[in-house]
């Protein structure tokens, strides 16, 4: 029964240690869309559709850069793409590839 008792509190570490790291982002991005919710109606047309756009493409490709240095599955950067995508759309000509 105590070895029982020793695994079940082992699982719930671990659940409680997984839920902490998967909430992270989800927070993350909460706040994240909030400051955009908050930013972007001050901002001109102009303002969001060139300067918005390019420093987002920018950071972007920084961020895909540093991805090849570490071997990373084909889903994660298919997710980001396809999020990058979604958040600046643009021609299709100007759409990142999908994997």
């Amino acid at each position: 029964m105590n070895n029982t008792d020793d695994v079940l509190g082992q699982v719930v570490e671990l659940m409680a240690a997984n839920t902490n790291k998967v909430g992270v982002p989800g927070e993350q991005a909460m706040v994240l869309g909030k400051f955009l919710e908050a930013v972007l109606p001050h901002l001109t047309t102009l303002q969001r559709i060139e300067g918005v756009t390019r420093s987002f493409r920018r950071g972007i490709e920084e961020a895909l850069s540093w991805m090849h240095d570490v071997a990373l599955p084909v889903e994660y950067h298919s997710a980001l793409l396809e999020l990058a995508n979604t958040v600046a759309p643009q021609h299709a000509d100007r759409r990142y590839p999908s994997f």
